[in-house]
């Protein structure tokens, strides 16, 4: 009985050990920080009186009485909100954090100094305009008033790592700009598995699939002998595997990227109004990256959705125009190889002559050691020396000239683009955007529609930038920029109808690259706006939300006519016959689908290439952002040999080298898919259903701590829709199963001129702060389709408020 007593005592102590520090955890660390909506607060350096209202799900609107005050209360609302989100944004950019992570995050680091955000964050700072860095220092100031107020309660994340954060400066937020300009540049790496798909299959057969055998792909091989070959293609490997071991500290925007948008002029609406559409597709995480905002002052009235670290609005609508951007995926990333004097240390050839490279001596200050550690970072005429990562490969130095490099005015644009009046004043406004390459569609109360494609984009002397180029000549040199003049642009078209959906936009005359969406999302949008002549509000809601596949109905065709012999292969093919091509949750045919897809790509290209197949399938291994060109190319290649080739090589056994006819293909595929369907679900027909495997998990920084995850972790809960359809939730390709890596962030329909019945969603909440009620508000409406106002005059915004905070003077 005194051991039983003795062990009672001890447990009912741990539990109150256990009980005791998780009220700790709760109140003192993720209660206190979070921000008082309403009341008054004296603001040092503020002009005029602010004040910010918000509506029952936190969504702030901003009333100021001048621009600088504006821009003030936008960063400290931020902060209140967002401010652990931005100080890891402006981690990744200066490549510090390891000063917090310990070692484990050097090498991410590494490359983010590589890469050079900073670098190119603070050259974009010492050439902007006065006026840009107004808006910048004004933003600055209201994130550090924030910081100076709240200090010690400024989210639960630095109360854990024990530290507070340094003053928010303007080139954090160009840092910022920098890291998203390169989450939505994807080419380099591309180049990178080109080259070496063309090294180990040949030119002939790697261009082969990408349906490219008319492009000059092998622009590398000409130009190099057989051992220099042979060490390019191990810098790549290396390169590549070396990017695997970083992913886990690049957590705000990591994952695929992509874009929907329409606009729909007001002969074909329903109440004869323009309708603008956009849901930006963005990393699944918590809090999501996008920030709902209204921002108010004499010269600017804007509503729509921010960037949680950067001033301005970036999606949404003003008085007179409304706007929707989606990804361009235009290339512009290049990979050079450089020769190095063998003689002596620190010059590389041009054209003969040996010039000097550029070396800036990095400092990384790493948690847990007791002397910083110093790397120099190497730089061609082209851009940073990114082999330096893998110093210990005997490959060559690889160099990357970015857009993102060179100096823009991306606030600039911002801040015309929201004093816009026109659509062609939208256009004009973004004349010197540099990166990234945008599609923006505008809708104008004057009844105008427009289109134009946005960013610098390098003309080539030679080639087209699919490998990397020689970067001792001038093969493949940036000589120029397409003029923006030049570049695509849509006016008032015949149909009323402007779709983008990341698929091809440009003049075929002019080449921009070739990792665009293959356009299924595009063609079923513009499907569903030619069904009815006139069209609703409710209408678009239902487009976003649409979870029919045009690429599986196709394939799906080429599928039912085979005959097969096995009962649960027949089973299969029978529910293909019978499904609507509806991707839903509980849907058999959606799942059976995806794993026969899957089982078809390996047979064709995954057991071919070894260990290649899984990156052409799509597999990332950059930390870099979860991203690649090849994301979807293997499937509308499968898509095609099937629709036009009755013979392939392509079908043959890759284990036996046995030549196979594309019914066996078929078949050999159908049969690999449906057995591991059975292998991972059983063999009840009843558990067959898309939304078992295919789910969305929302996971926040401090999820990986395991007694923290039930109270800021959300999911994973069944998703509809796949990577083809408009409501578009992509998954890794070349799995059946697994989380949803990228989906709609962020969803709104504007009716132009009607402002105050604009509705809009986002993923998750406001707020950063997991014991927040305004966390995961948003989250509910999300899944289910439904959306909130987001009113813009000053009578629909007052009839919504719920909180009011009131910034003063502090003179006041």
């Amino acid at each position: 009985m005194a051991i039983l007593r003795t062990v009672i005592v001890v447990l009912l102590g741990l539990g109150l050990v256990a009980g005791g520090f998780l009220a700790y955890v709760y109140r003192w660390l993720m209660t206190r920080p979070v921000p008082d909506l309403t009341g008054q607060v004296s603001f040092k350096g503020l002009d005029h009186p602010v004040t910010i209202q918000r509506d029952r799900h936190g969504v702030p609107h901003i009333r100021a009485q001048s621009n600088a005050d504006l821009f003030r209360a936008q960063g400290y609302v931020h902060a209140q909100d967002r401010f652990w989100s931005m100080e890891m944004g402006r981690r990744i950019a200066r490549g510090t954090l390891a000063e917090r992570f310990g070692e484990a995050a050097l090498i991410a680091d590494r490359y983010s100094r590589t890469i050079g955000f900073q670098r190119a964050a603070e050259e974009e700072w010492a050439q902007l305009r006065p006026r840009e860095r107004d808006m910048l220092n004004w933003y600055a100031e209201g994130v550090n008033e924030y910081r100076r107020s709240r200090k010690g309660r400024l989210a639960a994340e630095f109360r854990l790592l024990r530290y507070e954060p340094e003053p928010w400066t303007p080139v954090d937020s160009l840092g910022i700009a920098k890291v998203v300009g390169w989450s939505l540049s994807l080419n380099w790496d591309s180049e990178l598995l080109r080259m070496m798909l063309a090294t180990r299959m040949g030119a002939a057969e790697a261009a082969e699939l990408e349906d490219l055998p008319h492009l000059d792909m092998p622009a590398i091989r000409d130009a190099l002998d057989g051992a220099t070959e042979s060490k390019a293609m191990r810098t790549a490997e290396a390169l590549l595997q070396a990017y695997e071991s970083t992913r886990e500290f690049w957590p705000i925007f990591e994952r695929g990227q992509g874009s929907n948008s329409w606009v729909v002029n007001r002969p074909r609406t329903e109440d004869g109004r323009t309708l603008v559409c956009n849901d930006p597709h963005l990393q699944v995480a918590l809090p999501c990256q996008l920030y709902e905002q209204h921002l108010t002052s004499p010269e600017i009235d804007v509503a729509g959705a921010t960037f949680a670290g950067a001033p301005g609005c970036v999606f949404g609508h003003n008085q007179h125009v409304a706007w929707a951007i989606t990804a361009a995926l235009t290339d512009v990333q290049d990979l050079f190889v450089e020769r190095l004097d063998p003689d002596r240390s620190g010059y590389y050839e041009h054209h003969g002559q040996w010039r000097a490279l550029t070396e800036i001596r990095e400092t990384f200050h790493v948690k847990g050691f007791d002397q910083p550690v110093e790397e120099v970072v190497r730089l061609t005429r082209h851009g940073p020396l990114i082999s330096d990562l893998v110093p210990e490969t005997e490959g060559l130095p690889l160099a990357l000239q970015w857009t993102g490099h060179q100096p823009g005015h991306m606030f600039d644009c911002i801040l015309k683009l929201m004093q816009a009046r026109t659509c062609e004043d939208g256009i004009e406004a973004m004349r010197e955007w540099n990166t990234p390459p945008l599609n923006i569609s505008f809708g104008d109360t004057a009844g105008d529609i427009a289109y134009k494609l946005v960013g610098r984009h390098p003309v080539r002397s030679s080639g087209h930038g699919l490998v990397p180029a020689p970067g001792w000549s001038d093969a493949g040199d940036w000589v120029d920029f397409i003029p923006y003049d030049q570049l695509q642009t849509i006016h008032n078209p015949p149909d009323g109808v402007i779709v983008t959906a990341n698929n091809r936009v440009t003049r075929a005359d002019a080449w921009m690259g070739c990792e665009f969406d293959p356009g299924y999302r595009a063609q079923r949008i513009q499907d569903l706006l030619t069904e009815h002549a006139q069209l609703s509000v409710g209408d678009m809601k239902r487009i976003q939300l649409d979870s029919y596949s045009v690429f599986a109905e196709r394939l799906t065709a080429e599928l039912i006519r085979v005959e097969v012999e096995d009962s649960w292969d027949r089973h299969a093919l029978q529910t293909l016959a019978n499904w609507n091509h509806r991707m839903e949750t509980t849907s058999e045919g959606a799942l059976l689908f995806h794993y026969i897809l899957n089982g078809l790509l390996h047979e064709a290209f995954g057991m071919r290439m070894e260990d290649l197949g899984e990156r052409y399938l799509g597999r990332v291994v950059s930390p870099l952002f979860n991203i690649t060109g090849f994301r979807w190319t293997a499937s509308d290649r499968l898509l095609t040999l099937l629709q036009h080739h009755r013979h392939s090589t392509w079908y043959a056994d890759a284990e036996s080298g046995r030549s196979r006819t594309r019914e066996e293909f078929l078949r050999a595929g159908i049969h690999r898919g449906v057995a591991r369907v059975r292998q991972e679900m059983g063999d009840s027909t009843r558990k067959w259903v898309w939304g078992r495997v295919h789910q969305i998990k929302f996971s926040h920084i401090l999820g990986s701590v395991s007694i923290l995850k039930p109270l800021i972790n959300r999911g994973p809960y069944p998703i509809a829709g796949d990577n083809t359809t408009p409501l578009m939730t992509a998954y890794m390709v070349g799995s059946a199963s697994g989380l949803v890596q990228s989906s709609p962030m962020y969803r709104t329909v504007m009716e132009v001129g009607h402002w105050d019945t604009m509705i809009s969603v986002i993923n998750t909440g406001q707020s950063g702060h997991p014991v927040s009620r305004h966390y995961d508000d948003q989250m509910g409406l999300w899944r289910e389709g439904e959306y909130h106002v987001m009113p813009f005059s000053e009578k629909a915004v007052n009839d919504v408020t719920v909180y009011t905070l009131r910034l003063n003077p502090e003179s006041a």
